[in-house]
């Protein structure tokens, strides 16, 4: 529908990270959000708990966590092919930018051992599933609910491995895995380029099922699908940052596959774009994405922050643009966003195509 509406949020953010006795870190990071809205079916009060574990350092080289852990991997910006804990994460949307929305997630009940060296680590992870109710196979929207169904609906592992080459180039290789989940492995890259350019490259292989195959409830073929992101960040003399990427998610419809869904299921565009921003996953082919971070833009104390996303299957945009003006403990926040393109592209059919956000954040 184009139809206007009207939506209000009022959120508590809370976070804790301290050393509670020798050896002993205690994590806790939650974020309540209120809304109201005169939006047809409203909208839910969500409460997302990020993360809430302790963290044990038996040696200077050694860390055992254990509790819900917000797993974040990937050296990309704006497309994590590596980042296979986001899956079902993201709870409550309070931005497009993807650095918030890798933040705000909430976290995966895991425990997890990480060894430390000079220039390099190995780290394993094990996710169990929780509960046998089936239930805990798909998200819980009850407003308190811990959510489990969507983080630790299975048994799940991760292996990773990273070493720092030198001063300019660091490599990090994972394999994941687990019960229903076939072994993926991925790569990620980062170095240095002069004293301004940082190039990186993100890539994961495996077999699994396509975006067509998840939206349509069918069981499809578990094929190699391969996904990559590959770009650079330059930096200013006058604190300007720009990124540019190329994505490729091998799982997302080519432009007749996407052109045939009304056809199976009048839905079923929506449900393929539902599925995507479920796994926080690219529903496209292909994609070029572009962002810029402006710190004391202009004037000191504003930052402007902007990304435009463009997928070539169809043809349409995403389009994203934040101004944020910092006093020492408030922030007054005006977030715009756009989809754009025909109706029967992939941006195009996203429901709403505009939306304006004006915030106050409070610091205590």
């Amino acid at each position: 529908s184009d139809a206007n509406f009207e939506s209000s949020r009022g959120s508590i953010d809370a976070r804790f990270d301290a050393k509670v006795a020798p050896g002993l870190r205690a994590v806790f990071s939650d974020r309540l959000d209120i809304r109201h809205s005169n939006r047809q079916g409203g909208e839910r009060d969500v409460n997302t708990l990020r993360e809430a574990y302790l963290s044990w350092s038996p040696t200077d080289h050694q860390i055992i966590d254990l509790g819900r852990v917000n797993l974040r991997h990937g050296s990309a910006y704006g497309y994590n092919p590596t980042d296979w804990f986001k899956e079902g994460a993201v709870r409550s949307v309070v931005s497009l930018d993807p650095s918030v929305l890798r933040e705000n997630r909430q976290g995966t009940v895991v425990v997890q051992g990480q060894h430390l060296w000079s220039g390099g680590s190995l780290k394993a992870v094990l996710s169990p599933h929780l509960g046998d109710d089936p239930g805990f196979l798909t998200p819980n929207t009850s407003p308190f609910s811990l959510n489990t169904g969507a983080t630790n609906g299975r048994t799940r592992w991760l292996l990773v491995g990273s070493s720092k080459f030198s001063d300019k180039l660091n490599a990090e290789v994972l394999l994941h895995g687990g019960k229903d989940t076939r072994e993926q492995l991925g790569l990620n890259l980062s170095g240095l380029i002069g004293d301004a350019t940082v190039v990186f490259g993100e890539f994961s292989a495996g077999k699994g099922r396509s975006l067509v195959a998840q939206a349509l409830g069918s069981a499809g073929s578990n094929s190699n699908r391969n996904r990559a992101a590959v770009g650079l960040t330059y930096t200013t003399a006058f604190n300007l940052s720009l990124t540019a990427e190329a994505e490729y998610n091998d799982a997302g419809p080519t432009r007749r596959q996407w052109r045939a869904l009304p056809g199976i299921d009048p839905l079923a565009q929506l449900r393929l774009l539902a599925a995507s921003q479920s796994q926080q996953d690219l529903p496209a082919r292909h994609a070029g994405f572009v962002f810029a971070l402006w710190k004391d833009a202009l004037v000191r104390r504003l930052d402007l922050s902007a990304f435009v996303r463009h997928e070539t299957v169809t043809d349409s945009r995403l389009q994203w643009l934040e101004a944020r003006y910092h006093w020492d403990r408030v922030d007054l926040i005006a977030q715009w966003q756009q989809f754009s393109g025909s109706r029967s592209s992939i941006f195009g059919r996203v429901p709403p195509n505009r939306t304006l956000d004006l915030a106050l954040r409070f610091y205590l």
